[in-house]
């Protein structure tokens, strides 16, 4: 652990912010997970259903991290173990994002269907790529303060929520526009690329002692 600063704040600090944001991803994403996955499977959008299982996925690793920071508060020596536990949480949450935004965006892409014009959809999309890009940014750097690569792929997580909320949109308006019906099922692939690839990185980093990077 690095030394602290006087006017760095302390390890407790740390973690009562790392706190505070896994609460706040909870609630938005209880609450917007449903309306992304009801209006994506309306609209047909691969982006906006993605959007969905993403957030519900990061709230399942928040979930996990508000277990983590908690153990760590009352005790110290346990927070190596479940620091592991919740990044596996975390590793697990983005490959079922990943699998299950390749495995419908390839049917999709062989049936040739196009996603439907969705004015909730589209709001869904827009508000998810605002919010979630800061929020992701955030955990990333109290993550790498802490250090905790559990909140740091958690981050990650509410980032690609924000990819797939501007992915969604253009997805969307690209149909609606140009009729280029594959572009969100194209998009929603490179999506999960993105996922399987941080899922693997997080779970290869498993046996490494965590630093500052």
């Amino acid at each position: 652990m690095t030394n602290v600063g006087a006017n760095e704040p302390s390890r407790a600090e740390l973690l009562v912010r790392g706190l505070r944001l896994s609460y706040i991803s909870i609630a938005w994403g209880i609450a917007s997970g449903t309306v992304a996955i009801t209006s994506g499977i309306l609209a047909g959008s691969l982006g906006v259903l993605g959007l969905g299982l993403n957030v519900i996925a990061d709230v399942v690793g928040s979930v996990g991290l508000v277990w983590r920071f908690k153990i760590e508060q009352t005790d110290p020596d346990a927070a190596e173990r479940a620091e592991a536990r919740a990044s596996l949480l975390v590793a697990v949450g983005l490959s079922i994002v990943a699998v299950s935004l390749a495995a419908a965006a390839t049917q999709e892409l062989l049936t040739r269907s196009a996603p439907q014009s969705s004015v909730l959809a589209m709001v869904t999309a827009s508000l998810s790529a605002i919010f979630l890009l800061p929020l992701g940014l955030a955990k990333h750097h109290i993550g790498v303060r802490i250090p905790s690569r559990a909140l740091r792929g958690d981050g990650t997580l509410s980032c690609i929520g924000s990819m797939l909320g501007v992915v969604a949109l253009l997805g969307l308006l690209v149909n609606r526009i140009l009729h280029w019906w594959w572009g969100d099922r194209v998009a929603a692939l490179g999506v999960a690329v993105v996922a399987a690839f941080e899922a693997y990185r997080i779970l290869k980093q498993q046996t490494k002692p965590d630093s500052v990077s």
